[in-house]
């Protein structure tokens, strides 16, 4: 694994958090608009991948020029003046407010170069280390009030070998609903052979972190599953099929973002199934983070196949779909 100082990471992570819970409480006010793909971008999203690519530089990170990240600069063009200026004043404010108030972007040119920095296909250009970013995954849960993560992970190779999961609404501990906004959020990471940690939100060094562990046992039998807030996402009736065999009888856990890898990785969850629609290609920055947090807190993340998950540059290969698993859980899903 590269020499990573982690707390400089955990730095990074924890000024765009900022940007996110404050977005988050402004979200009414703040600019968005729909890709091509007609799925939701906002400011939020273009504000924390530039907070988290200007402090990972400020601070030194190794490898933040490889950066593979979701947003780009051409929403800048669709989103106009009011967009550029919010994104500069959020990302600005929560820099100066981290430590990397000289680092904080003031102008346009400087906000294109940030994000476009994400544009990174390592395939092409033949880099086998890489950082995989998103910086607002759970769009919709964002903009619902709910659950959403920021999510920074390092790859080597095809493997996610560390990764950190900003979760500004998740609790650190059980919760009635899961979906509903905890005030002080949650921030994990894993580095994948050494062990996986959780803290408060606010968390920027591994010290104010602590060890976490996947279940050795769903409790009393009942395997707890997370699923996908918006079912959209994947095949409904190979999900149903798989959840029957494998005897899942309780209510399914539907929430957005990586923080269902979170849910797993701290032990409040035993089972996450993505089940994909025949066609649909899963993306690296929704899982490459959250594989890393899993794995590194001793659990499973294989292809509906069986495989080991394993990222392509921009892109993941797990046939037919994603599980996450703990080693007491079996999942038939072929």
């Amino acid at each position: 694994m590269p020499n990573l100082d982690l707390d400089a990471v955990l730095s990074a992570v924890s000024a765009a958090s900022r940007v996110a819970r404050r977005a988050a409480a402004e979200r009414a006010d703040l600019a968005d608009l729909l890709k091509d793909d007609r799925s939701p971008v906002t400011v939020a999203d273009l504000a924390v991948q530039v907070a988290v690519t200007a402090a990972m530089r400020a601070a030194a990170v190794p490898h933040s020029d490889r950066l593979v990240g979701e947003e780009g600069a051409d929403s800048l063009d669709a989103g106009g003046s009011r967009m550029l200026e919010q994104i500069i004043r959020l990302a600005g404010e929560a820099l100066v407010e981290s430590g990397f108030g000289d680092d904080a972007p003031t102008s346009e040119a400087e906000i294109r170069e940030l994000l476009d920095a994400g544009g990174l296909d390592p395939e092409k250009e033949g880099r086998d280390v890489f950082w995989s970013l998103d910086p607002i995954d759970g769009t919709k849960g964002f903009l619902r009030g709910q659950q959403f993560a920021l999510a920074l992970g390092l790859v080597e190779g095809d493997e996610p070998i560390v990764g950190l999961l900003g979760c500004p609404h998740l609790s650190l501990g059980t919760a009635e609903d899961y979906g509903a906004a905890d005030p002080s959020g949650s921030v994990y990471l894993g580095i994948v052979g050494e062990g996986a940690f959780a803290g408060d939100a606010q968390a920027s060094t591994l010290a104010a972190l602590t060890p976490i562990k996947v279940s050795p046992e769903p409790p009393e039998g009942r395997v707890r599953v997370c699923l996908s807030y918006e079912k959209a996402h994947g095949d409904q009736d190979r999900t149903s099929a798989a959840l029957e065999a494998t005897g899942v009888a309780t209510t399914p856990i539907r929430i957005d973002s990586q923080c269902k890898y979170a849910m797993v990785a701290s032990g409040r969850a035993d089972l996450y199934l993505r089940l994909a629609r025949e066609g649909y290609r899963e993306k690296s920055w929704d899982h490459a983070a959250g594989c890393a947090v899993v794995r590194a807190a001793g659990g499973l993340v294989e292809s509906a196949t069986g495989e080991p998950l394993r990222i392509k540059g921009r892109w993941v290969d797990a046939p037919g779909g994603i599980v996450v698993r703990t080693d007491a859980v079996n999942v038939p899903t072929n």
